[in-house]
This record gives structure tokens, C-alpha cells and sequence, in this order.
């Protein structure tokens, strides 16, 4: 298992060879864990999410805790609501208390966030989207802006609330959250974490900023702020885009070191998308499609520490269902074409998602694969089977079959994209290959234009084989495939 890590390792290090530690946790933060499982799949989210809380705490053992300050009395009853076990009518008390009462709620929350996870997670355990997506087109537009100014946490995260009021609400908290921190930093209100926060909260500011890549404005869809962070940023508008693709990492990416790196990846496969959909617009004569492709890093990914386990690929599942739920939720009227895109230990928990019967989506690009909880494609909620993997012909994490089944097989039941560059069919321009773990996502290669088109739903437009079959993989990657040449900056 060892050289699993290290060949993970070796093939997930970028450029800059920084990767960020642990960080210490805020108390407060495991408190998701009392919260009822969602509706939609009780035991499911319940035990992931409490398993979530539980890894974090554990893998940080070793540095104590720092208590949150002290709440100041909160007499209304919005707070009865809103603080209770079960918020039942939190959502209710919030369409119609007083002012008075809104602010006197939004002061007993902490200002960075400590506590606003947890709040999130106890109205969703009790509110589907759907649920959440009628309660806010109920409200009148003032009470919506109220909301956003007020509880920005809070109604940037509820999956239903539609993703541009996320956006506002979201980069209200983050200023408040920046705020706050930067403000007891030097203080004896000072935190242990306070300098790693500033540094997270920073680095989701400039990605939600940057256009480095991806010629669309950027919108911030999801944000805890609590160390390590979740976060998720669209390139595109997911109101409106007919094509929705999610980026789900694997292991090492965190909001404070890899979010940049990711939104600039999503903004890349964004570019390629758009480029394809003029391109195929003109061909023939069809409208043109709107796209928008998802940087999410709402789960925490593992280090070498808890790579060998499933706890955060389970875990993160929960979250990523909870996210297309929301995603079909606010879409209900207007469904838009959704593929998600995984990438290495980011593959399995996209198959423990799909394979829970609790969502489904258009299309499925496995990259760099570890290996599948199903042993099959056709047992993952993907319309018409339609399931894609890539593995490079130096990626040692491609075909280990760690986790399951690899997707790479003929057994398996998906197409096996092909890897080693060419000359494109339908423009003649040059393809680079995709060789290394890190290597499917580069601008260029054959394997981010296949990436593009199926998320066009387009596949019918790559190079690939159904049930390419593959040698027998070992149990541990082979460390000698791994050259220095084949490690890109990201994946």
C-alpha cells in the first residue's frame, strides 16, 4: 500500500512542490454531525456526513482545539427556530421576522463563520432542495435581498436557493469572514488557525477574481470557511447553462493551496467547451449552448495519512449528491445537461454518488482511476450508460483497481478514451497526449478535447473504445512508469 501513496504522491505534486498540512479545527465545526440525515437518503447522509466530522477531529488529534468565543444572548424567536435540533421552521421563521429580529439573528452568528456550516447542514437535514427552491420563490424580492445581506452564510449554502443569490450572498460572507479574522489577528482574541484561515480565505478571494482562464465571469456557489475549507466556483452561469460540468478532485486539493489551480482547470475545459459549441453551432445551423463548468471542492480530500480509506470518498459523495440535487432543484424548470468529471480518488467518490441511487446525471468522465465501488457502468445512475475513463499510458494510478473495479477494463463497461494525442478529425489541429496522472485536463490534449465534447454530450465525437481491454493491473502501482517529465502543474 505504500507504494500506492508514494505513486500517488509523486504524480499529484505540482510544480511549485508545496503541499499544505493539516490545520488546526475550530471548535464547533463537527457539530453537522447531530444533524438529521437528509430526507432524501437518511442513513446515507447522516453517517457520511458524521464520519466526515469524525475523520477530521481524529486526523488532528494532535493539536487542541480552540474554542469558539462566546454567543451573546439571543431572545427572539427566530433563534428557538433556527437553533434547534431539528429547524423545522427555520425557514418559515425567516420569511417572516421582524427586521429587529433578522439583525439580532445575524449578530449571534459568528463572523467568520464558525458556526454557519452547522446551520446549513441542520435546515438542509430537515429541507430538501426542492423544498428550499419553492420557500425562496415564494419570497418577496426584498425579503431575498434581506436574506442575502443578513445571513449571507446561510443562503449562500442552502442547496434550491438559486446560484446568482449564492453568488451575492457568498461574497458578503467571505468579505465578513476575511474581516473577521484579519480583526482579532494580533489581539488576544487571536486564534491558532487565524493565519492558515486568512491564507484560505485569501486564496478563495483571488480565485472567484482571477480570469486566468475561462471567458466568463466567475461565480462563488459554495463556502465554508471553517479550516480545511469547501468551497466551489463556476465558470459560466449555472442558472441558465445548458451544459453543466463538474470538476471533482482527488487527493492533496484543498481550498487554501489548489482552489486557484482548479477554478483556472475549469476555466480551461470552459474556453474548450465554448470554442466546440461555436464550432459545432456553425456546422449545423443549431442554437448555440450555454455552458458552465463547476471548480467544486466541497469535500475533504485525503493525504497520505488516510489515503487508503473509503471515510472521505463517502463522505464527500454525500456532498457531492447534495450539490446536484441542488443543481436539479433550482434547474426544475429548465433541466441542464450534467456531467461529472472526476479525477483520481475524486473517480471513486464520484462512483460511491451515483451508485447510491439518490441522483443521477447525463455523462460520467473517469480520469486517472483508482478504481470503482461498482464493478460495473451500468450499475451508476449515468443516462444511457453513458460513462467514459481515461488512464495515461505512465499514470500508476490508473488500473491499480484499489478501490474496486477499473474502469479501464472491458468488463467494466466504459468507453476508454484514447490518450496518445493526433491529429483532431473534425479540425486537423495537433493533440498532445495525456501520459501522466496529471496530465488529462492540460489544454491541448486529446483527452480535454474529448472531456469537452462529452460534456457537450458530444461523445459520439471521441476517439475511444467501449470495453478497451487492459493487463491485469497489480494490486501497487509500478513506481518505474513514473517519470519526472510526465508531472504537470495541475490535473
Amino acid at each position: 500500500m505504500l507504494f500506492l501513496a508514494a505513486a500517488i504522491l509523486s504524480a499529484s505534486i505540482h510544480l511549485s512542490g508545496v503541499v499544505v498540512g493539516p490545520a488546526v479545527p475550530v471548535s464547533g465545526t463537527s457539530a453537522a454531525a447531530d444533524a438529521e440525515a437528509r430526507t432524501e437518503s437518511p442513513a446515507t447522509a447522516g453517517d457520511a456526513r458524521a464520519a466526515d466530522d469524525h475523520v477530521a477531529v481524529d486526523d488532528r488529534a494532535e493539536s487542541p482545539t480552540v474554542p469558539a468565543p462566546e454567543q451573546g444572548p439571543v431572545p427572539s424567536a427566530l433563534s428557538d427556530d433556527c437553533g434547534a435540533a431539528e429547524p423545522t421552521g427555520c425557514l418559515a421563521a425567516l420569511a417572516t421576522a421582524s427586521e429587529d429580529e433578522l439583525d439580532e439573528f445575524a449578530r449571534s452568528l459568528d463572523a467568520s463563520g464558525d458556526d454557519t456550516g452547522a446551520l446549513v447542514d441542520a435546515v438542509a437535514s430537515v429541507r430538501t432542495a426542492a423544498v428550499v427552491s419553492s420557500w425562496w420563490a415564494a419570497l418577496d424580492p426584498s425579503r431575498q435581498l434581506a436574506l442575502v445581506a443578513r445571513v449571507p452564510g446561510l443562503v449562500g449554502n442552502l442547496e434550491g436557493v438559486p446560484y446568482t443569490a449564492r453568488d451575492d450572498a457568498n461574497r458578503l460572507f467571505l468579505v465578513a469572514a476575511r474581516a473577521a479574522v484579519d480583526e482579532r489577528r494580533g489581539t488576544g482574541d487571536e486564534r491558532r488557525d487565524d493565519d492558515a484561515r486568512a491564507e484560505m480565505l485569501g486564496q478563495v478571494a483571488a480565485a472567484v477574481g482571477g480570469r486566468a482562464a475561462g471567458d466568463a465571469e466567475r461565480h462563488l456557489v459554495a463556502l465554508d470557511t471553517v479550516l480545511p475549507g469547501r468551497a466551489a466556483v463556476s465558470v459560466g452561469d449555472l442558472d441558465t447553462a445548458d451544459d453543466v460540468s463538474v470538476l471533482v478532485p482527488g487527493m492533496f486539493f484543498t481550498v487554501g493551496s489548489q482552489l486557484v489551480d482548479w477554478t483556472d482547470t475549469a476555466g480551461e475545459l470552459y474556453d474548450e467547451q465554448r470554442s466546440w459549441t461555436y464550432l459545432l453551432a456553425r456546422a449545423d445551423s443549431s442554437g448555440l449552448d450555454q455552458v458552465a463548468v463547476v471548480a467544486w471542492l466541497g469535500y475533504r480530500t485525503p493525504d497520505l495519512t488516510n489515503v487508503y480509506g473509503l471515510d472521505l470518498a463517502r463522505a464527500g459523495a454525500d456532498r457531492l449528491e447534495d450539490a446536484i440535487t441542488g443543481l436539479d432543484a433550482t434547474r426544475a424548470s429548465s433541466p441542464a445537461r450534467v456531467t461529472v468529471v472526476a479525477h483520481s480518488y475524486g473517480s471513486t467518490t464520484a462512483t460511491l454518488a451515483l451508485s447510491a441511487g439518490a441522483v443521477s446525471v447525463d455523462s460520467l468522465v473517469l480520469l486517472g482511476s483508482p478504481g470503482s465501488v461498482v464493478p460495473s457502468a451500468s450499475m451508476l445512475d449515468v443516462a444511457g450508460d453513458d460513462v467514459y475513463a481515461a488512464a495515461g499510458s505512465f499514470d500508476p494510478v490508473a488500473g491499480s483497481g484499489y478501490f474496486g473495479a477499473d474502469p479501464g477494463t472491458a468488463g467494466f463497461g466504459a468507453v476508454l478514451l484514447h490518450t496518445g494525442g493526433g491529429a483532431d478529425d473534425y479540425t486537423g489541429r495537433a493533440l498532445a497526449a495525456a501520459l501522466g496522472h496529471n496530465s488529462y485536463l492540460v489544454p491541448g490534449t486529446e483527452t480535454m478535447r474529448s472531456t469537452a465534447l462529452i460534456g457537450l454530450g458530444r461523445g459520439d465525437m471521441v476517439d475511444g473504445e467501449p470495453g478497451d481491454p487492459r493487463p491485469v493491473a497489480p494490486e501497487a502501482p509500478d513506481l518505474s512508469l513514473v517519470r519526472p517529465q510526465d508531472l504537470y502543474v495541475r490535473d
